[in-house]
């Protein structure tokens, strides 16, 4: 069976070069302890990887995480980002609106946004679940589903809704690659959330899982990693288990898109 690998959650067309560079040093890393790596697969849609038997290495949404993807694959480690609103295996959501609104009036709390349109990423934690914790069901006005965190800063930006809710690392992203998000900006912060973590598949052998872990430690200490690890923003791993992600399954809840 021809193992699989996938690193689609942020894998923009400005950072892939980032993204193949280090999956170039994991992979390097992989194959030290006898592991073939393939290469990256961006065909295929991350469910459809996220439940191959042949995962070998992937990253998933908190909330896809807990809401269905676990069953098929098992927590390697969690990422720490380097980023504002990230921290050891954490990333929060921001909520944002259009940079013109808050110049004119002063930026509003996110209570002023009561009933308005938010676009949020589908399927992400920092979207629809954040804002609704954030705010409470009764308060939270028409959905404007994206698929994406970046998406949704577009539709924000052209007008398409009031505000948004994305997570920490793709605002930070956005605010180097998309002219977008020149339009906006940040006026709150949900508490931290799980960040995404890395998994592979459910079947993949308990030895394995461990040089999986380490190739990743090795290549984010290697030194000629560091153009790729500050495009990503990724500073390191850390170990997280399944209770660690007790929160995202409570927010999780809260998602009806």
């Amino acid at each position: 069976m021809t193992a699989a690998a996938a690193l689609p959650l942020f894998d923009w067309p400005e950072l892939r070069e980032a993204t193949d560079g280090l999956w170039a040093a994991v992979s390097q890393q992989l194959e030290k302890a006898g592991i073939e790596a393939p290469p990256l697969d961006r065909e295929r849609r991350p469910e459809a990887l996220w439940a191959d038997p042949s995962l070998l290495l992937s990253q998933v949404d908190a909330q896809a995480h807990v809401a269905g993807a676990a069953a098929a694959t098992r927590l390697i480690c969690a990422p720490v980002y380097d980023a504002e609103g990230c921290g050891a295996g954490r990333v929060a959501a921001v909520f944002l609106v259009p940079r013109a609104q808050a110049d004119r009036g002063g930026a509003p709390g996110l209570a002023a946004l009561s009933g308005e349109p938010f676009a949020v990423a589908a399927g992400s934690l920092c979207g629809e679940p954040a804002l609704v914790d954030a705010l409470g069901r009764a308060a939270v006005g028409e959905l404007v589903a994206c698929p994406d965190a970046r998406a949704a800063i577009r539709a924000l930006a052209e007008g398409r809704a009031r505000g948004a809710a994305v997570d920490a690392l793709s605002w930070a992203l956005a605010r180097t690659h998309e002219p977008a998000a020149a339009e906006l900006t940040a006026i709150g912060w949900s508490d931290p959330l799980p960040a995404p973590p890395f998994v592979t598949s459910a079947l993949t052998e308990t030895g394995t899982r461990a040089r999986l872990r380490a190739a990743l430690v090795e290549a984010l200490v290697d030194p000629a990693t560091e153009p790729f690890r500050r495009a990503l923003h990724l500073a390191r791993i850390v170990a997280f288990a399944d209770p660690d992600y007790d929160p995202a399954r409570r927010l999780a809840t809260l998602a009806r898109l």
